[in-house]
């Protein structure tokens, strides 16, 4: 499933090549004693993403987790790695960073440094990724460039398979990618000094990673290697069971190629309705917007597309979008640029329901759901039935189109992104009961157009209606 997602990628050119070396894995010195803010009556000092001024090399952007207690460095590990440091190098901190900043003392400290190991080092594989046999948790790292030359323009994506039949997945701006037993389960680097828990996301807690390093198992709860990795949104159903050829296919739009839908397919499994045998379906978020600027915030964000499950009471389909990458709660990734949708994480939901599925017009819907214009001269009748005359709205009147332009999320204002038009929905009838549409299958509307099937749900009891999320074709 690691190298499927990875192969997936690779079709996609979505693989930053970097040539990562250099990372810090240890730190030495980190004495410095100084007196503690009178005022903190708990007596310890935390500094959870410090950063250096300066270095006696050439390194950048490694950071440390600092607790102090009564002034006294108590416990240090090594947060962010950076890049292109050797062993020995030795960095400075200004006063606030990993110290009080009334007190005029800085901070220092040597570092170890991994040499080993380049990360990154091509566009057809994972930034890093272990699947070895004896991996319990098999993982996969995609550095993500989403715009270049900005300070948050690359979003880590670290994916989980932990069983065979689901993946978890987390983002983040920053990624500690050393492993320490790289054919077993070991994430434990060490205590003091170390790294903690490796690999993992890095960051500074509540803005980058939901946990901070010494928080429980914070580490791993940010570790895909691990058995306490909190994937975004829970853990997603890719198969029925390992029984079944498992596709994963990947719908790429011809206007803007930056927009992917990924939806998981077991095309030998049984079915009688799209749902059966069609599973975890989303976007990643991979767009620029003028309401936000990535040197500040962290694209972190997906989208879900999920049927109904109960077609004869609700035919509707829910683009789920989740505005962060870390945990289960916004305000625990505050520098995810998508965040400030959903502070109070009461859900972004768009569910669509379709207007011809029950009967035509239908009424199965709340006032909050986004309603599909449709108009059929059939139903807009004076309603006489009887004897007399029966007339109607002008046919030409009738509406049914193929819904284009659609917001990544209604329930987002103002919309960051707006899907291509080669992405639509489809409310529609066919005149015969219980068909079986399939992700693949077509839709003609005309010689110069046609539109594939990725999603949807549907009603088969009298015909087969319903809505479908779908790309164009031709």
């Amino acid at each position: 499933m690691i190298t499927q997602i990875e192969s997936a990628f690779t079709w996609l050119g979505w693989h930053d090549k970097c040539d990562h070396t250099g990372i810090v894995t240890g730190l030495v010195d980190y004495g410095m004693y100084q007196d503690d803010d009178p005022t903190n009556t708990a007596f310890y000092s935390y500094y959870y993403d410090a950063e250096q001024i300066s270095t006696t090399g050439v390194g950048t952007g490694a950071s440390f987790y600092m607790r102090r207690y009564y002034g006294d460095p108590n416990l240090v590990y090594v947060n962010k790695p950076g890049i292109g440091y050797t062993n020995g190098e030795y960095l400075t901190f200004a006063p606030g960073e990993a110290s009080m900043p009334n007190s005029g003392v800085g901070w220092g400290c040597t570092v170890f440094v991994d040499n080993s190991v380049s990360y990154g080092t091509t566009t057809n594989a994972f930034y890093t990724k272990n699947v070895d046999a004896n991996v319990t948790y098999p993982y996969g790292v995609l550095r993500h460039k989403i715009q270049d030359n900005k300070k948050y323009g690359v979003t880590y994506r670290a994916f989980q398979a932990p069983s065979t039949t689901t993946i978890e997945h987390q983002a983040g701006p920053f990624f500690h990618p050393l492993d320490v037993n790289p054919t077993g389960d070991g994430d434990d680097h060490g205590g003091n000094g170390s790294s903690n828990y490796v690999p993992r996301f890095a960051g500074d807690r509540y803005l980058d990673t939901r946990w901070g390093l010494d928080e429980g198992y914070g580490g791993r709860y940010n570790g895909p290697k691990s058995q306490y990795f909190q994937g975004t949104d829970g853990t997603h159903t890719v198969a029925s069971s390992n029984n079944f050829q498992l596709d994963l296919n990947v719908f790429r739009s011809g206007i803007d190629p930056n927009f992917v839908v990924f939806s998981y397919r077991q095309p030998t499994l049984s079915s009688t309705k799209l749902r059966d045998n069609t599973f975890y379906t989303w976007i990643p978020h991979n767009f620029t917007t003028p309401i936000w600027d990535l040197d500040h915030v962290c694209l972190a964000g997906n989208t879900e597309i999920e049927p109904y499950t109960s077609e004869s009471l609700h035919v509707q389909l829910t683009f789920k979008t989740t505005p962060y990458g870390s945990s289960d709660h916004p305000n625990y990734q505050r520098r995810a640029a998508e965040a400030p949708y959903d502070r109070d994480n009461d859900g972004l939901q768009t569910i669509y329901t379709s207007n011809l599925a029950i009967g035509s017009p239908s009424n199965y819907a709340y006032a909050y759901h986004p309603k599909i214009y449709n108009r059929d001269a059939t139903y807009d009748t004076n309603g006489n039935t009887g004897f007399g005359v029966t007339t109607s709205v002008d046919p030409a009147a009738d509406f049914n189109a193929v819904i284009k332009g659609i917001p990544l999320n209604a329930m987002m204002v103002p919309s960051p992104y707006n899907m291509p038009e080669d992405f639509a929905l489809i409310d529609f009838v066919y005149n015969a009961p219980s068909i079986n549409i399939q992700q693949g299958d077509t839709i003609t509307i005309s010689g110069t157009e046609v539109w594939t099937v990725i999603q949807g749900c549907y009603n088969q009891s009298t015909t087969t209606r319903g809505l479908l999320f779908v790309a164009r074709k031709v």
